[in-house]
């Protein structure tokens, strides 16, 4: 119960919380997150103009340009946050390259508005499946970049380690 007490505590008794991150401009953060968004989403209609997708009522096709965009999407941005983990970082990299880039390159809406002309098509059974299959594609995708992206910041931090003793 002494934590629901006032206690005088010191300085030197508490935990650091690590890096100070500097506080970001608003309108800055907004104007990174639509300039990666605009890029992410110009990406992703090219890729989806090289790779169309057909969806009429008596033929459906899975749509492998919006699982493919989502995997490789999700993929990055696990990349990227695996390695602002473990590596200092300049704060405008999450809002440009993650929120905007990234964010503007997935798209889960594609994955509801093909899903719903599967059904509409009357194939239900393969609009869940894709569905599914998106799901767990991408989670496998955020999981194995932030893993890759920790590994290679590890990797990048352990070389300029060596090379600094080996300099000195």
């Amino acid at each position: 119960m002494a934590a629901l007490r006032y206690e005088e505590v010191i300085e030197s008794e508490t935990l650091d919380s690590g890096p100070v991150h500097h506080e970001s401009v608003p309108w800055r953060v907004a104007l990174l997150v639509a300039a990666g968004g605009a890029l992410g989403a110009m990406l992703r209609f090219g890729l989806t103009v090289l790779a169309p997708t057909v969806t009429t009522p008596t033929l459906v096709e899975l749509p492998w340009a919006t699982l493919g965009v989502n995997l490789l999407g999700c993929l990055g941005l696990g990349l990227l946050n695996g390695m602002l983990e473990v590596r200092a970082h300049r704060p405008w990299l999450q809002p440009l390259l993650g929120t905007g880039l990234c964010g503007g390159f997935t798209s889960f809406s594609s994955v509801v508005l093909e899903g719903s002309a599967m059904i509409g098509a009357d194939f239900p059974v393969l609009a869940m499946t894709y569905t599914l299959a998106t799901v767990i594609v991408c989670l496998a995708g955020i999981v194995l970049g932030l893993l890759g992206g920790r590994r290679l910041a590890r990797r990048q931090l352990a070389r300029r380690a060596a090379d600094a003793e080996g300099t000195t």
